[in-house]
């Protein structure tokens, strides 16, 4: 089963501490109850990462560049 952690939507490991929620989804005429279980990483968040299709944010914006109309010469 893989588990997506309710906060940060990352997966969480099979040997990873986990905490798991369960909430009321329904009851069933008959009475019984159907649990939705969600899971939370024990330890804290990952780091997010950036997607493989981003560059990376260097900081500083190179003038040079210019925006539209107003570029340097």
């Amino acid at each position: 089963m893989i588990m997506l952690c309710e906060r940060c939507c990352a997966q969480i490991a099979e040997s990873e501490p986990v905490v798991r929620l369960a909430h009321i989804d329904h009851a069933r005429p008959d009475g019984t109850i159907v649990w939705r279980h969600s899971f939370l990483h024990n330890g804290g968040c990952p780091a997010p990462r950036t997607a493989a299709h981003e560059r990376p944010d260097t900081g500083s914006w190179d003038p040079a560049r210019g925006i539209g109309g107003l570029r340097e010469h």
